[in-house]
């Protein structure tokens, strides 16, 4: 790790959906989703993508991510481009929808 990356206190910590699962165990679901529950639904949508051999990219739009999280898309959408300016995800259109995907690692990137 570089110094400007500890500097700017950018450390990177590597979990996996599994911890995720654990973490929000017997957590009272709401109306609306938690920006933890949401993103751990991104994990879930990535995951899927990948072990169905779907893409790289989730299946999911904004609308559909506002329904599924109870929030409206003005929210969606500004919780998307903050995981984007972390680093977090990538998005990039698709036509007129965005596709989105999270910058994860594979354990043969170890």
């Amino acid at each position: 790790m570089d110094k400007e990356t500890v500097r700017n206190n950018q450390v990177r910590i590597v979990t996996d959906i599994a911890l995720w699962n654990l973490l929000l165990q017997g957590v009272k679901k709401q109306p609306k989703y938690s920006r933890l529950e949401a993103f751990r639904d991104l994990m879930e949508r990535q995951r899927i993508a990948l072990l169905t051999g779907d893409g790289k990219f989730m299946k999911g739009s904004v609308l559909e991510f506002s329904k599924a999280w109870g929030w409206d898309r003005d929210t969606v959408s500004r919780f998307l481009e903050k995981l984007q300016e972390l680093g977090i995800v990538t998005m990039t259109l698709a036509g007129n929808r965005k596709a989105i995907k999270l910058n994860y690692i594979t354990d043969n990137d170890f």
